[in-house]
């Protein structure tokens, strides 16, 4: 009966967000690539249920939504010169749909009353003491649920790096839980610390990395928002314009894993992939590969654990598995100079709503401004940067963290 009423006060709009809230984190642990199938879902069953009240809500959104489509149009273009032609105007036209999907979960976030946002938001700390909760019970058991689910012997080994996603995703939903319970410190604390050593037993070390960040950023927001968003928009347009220049060479690389032995493995395979990407911008510096033409760019098939001179890594890391780990690598290597700028400017324009136009207050700002910080450390070290899942999962947590400032509103 409880249960009934509360959700006989909430809205259409503020049950989907809030059932989304809950079920992602577990999804992301178990069944990581269904994210985007429940970003489907959950921008399908919002456009039936309010389509007036989003479009109104829609609208201070035009400008994020024009330059994802017009990135989207431009990787569908790419097809004209692309190495992988078909693959690249599916791929644009699947950006698209995310899209549009992304935009109308923020635009149900920005329809809901303060109450309405206080439960999404309580939702999203549930979602993630679940998550974070089913992240450790996977580590401690050995992968005890994963293996019943796919009915797994002892005999099958179950790779850690099969939770990346679910501890990124933890890192990001994290933040509009956290700001849900910031009338209740002690939960607040005790999400934090529970998220934050599930990250920690993960081997993704970019999500901790980007965890750390975000929390730097964090604390720092909370006296200079502006300068946060500042320092992560300057960054990023001067990481796009000097990184293909200043990644070091094939040797340099080799002479750094000969002199700092603690730096792992992925590492030393990350710089060299950074090196392969570099090469290959070089040679089409204007207009790129394609859209998620990456996967089959000339000679990233080679194995530089076993051919490369003096390295140690060892086989298996090739030059370029899929993608370059870093997305603005990615953007120049596949869509050139004019991809490049459109991903730039809605990068920019997100940091100018957040810094400079932000609605709620300071913490809910700072808190905005942390969640930045993770996605863009994510972004520059770990996943490809078309990834269906991992484009549903910023735009799912982005809106999630605009229900849980609502309410700060």
């Amino acid at each position: 009966m409880v249960v009934t009423s509360v959700a006989a006060r909430m809205s259409a709009p503020a049950i989907i967000l809030a059932a989304a809230a809950i079920v992602a984190p577990s999804l992301a642990v178990l069944a990581p690539l269904g994210v985007a199938p429940l970003l489907t879902i959950v921008a399908v069953a919002l456009l039936i249920a309010a389509p007036r009240r989003l479009w109104e809500a829609s609208r201070p959104l035009w400008p994020f939504a024009v330059l994802w489509a017009a990135l989207a149009a431009f990787g569908a273009l790419s097809a004209l010169w692309s190495i992988l032609p078909t693959h690249s105007l599916i791929e644009g036209a699947r950006v698209l749909a995310i899209g549009a999907e992304g935009t109308i979960a923020l635009a149900a976030a920005r329809t809901l009353t303060p109450p309405e946002a206080a439960r999404v938001g309580l939702a999203a700390a549930v979602g993630t003491a679940l998550g974070a909760g089913l992240l450790l019970f996977e580590w401690t058991t050995g992968a005890a649920l994963t293996r019943w689910l796919h009915d797994w012997g002892q005999a099958v080994s179950v790779n850690e790096s099969r939770y990346d996603r679910g501890a990124t995703t933890a890192a990001l939903i994290v933040w509009p839980a956290a700001l849900a319970l910031r009338r209740r410190r002690i939960l607040q604390l005790a999400i934090a610390l529970i998220v934050g050593g599930s990250v920690y037993e993960m081997v993704s070390t970019a999500s901790l990395l980007a965890l750390i960040a975000g929390l730097v950023a964090f604390a720092v927001a909370l006296l200079w928002p502006r300068a946060v968003a500042a320092a992560l928009a300057i960054g990023i347009l001067l990481g796009a314009a000097l990184l293909p220049a200043i990644v070091p060479s094939y040797m340099e690389t080799v002479r750094l894993e000969h002199a700092q032995p603690w730096i792992k493995q992925s590492g030393i395979h990350r710089l060299l992939i950074w090196r392969f990407a570099a090469e290959r911008i070089a040679e089409r510096p204007l207009l790129g590969w394609g859209m998620d033409a990456s996967r089959e760019l000339p000679g990233g098939k080679r194995d530089l654990g076993t051919t490369l001179p003096g390295i140690e890594i060892g086989p298996g890391h090739d030059a370029m598995p899929l993608h370059p780990h870093d997305a603005l690598l990615q953007w120049r290597v596949e869509l050139g100079v004019p991809g490049t700028l459109l991903g730039l400017a809605l990068v920019v324009w997100a940091l100018y709503r957040v810094g400079w136009r932000f609605g709620g207050g300071r913490e809910a700002q700072a808190a905005a401004l942390g969640w930045a910080a993770t996605v863009t450390v994510i972004a520059l070290l770990s996943f490809g940067i078309w990834q269906e899942w991992w484009l549903s999962i910023i735009l799912l947590t982005a809106s999630l963290l605009a229900a849980s400032a609502a309410d700060v509103a």
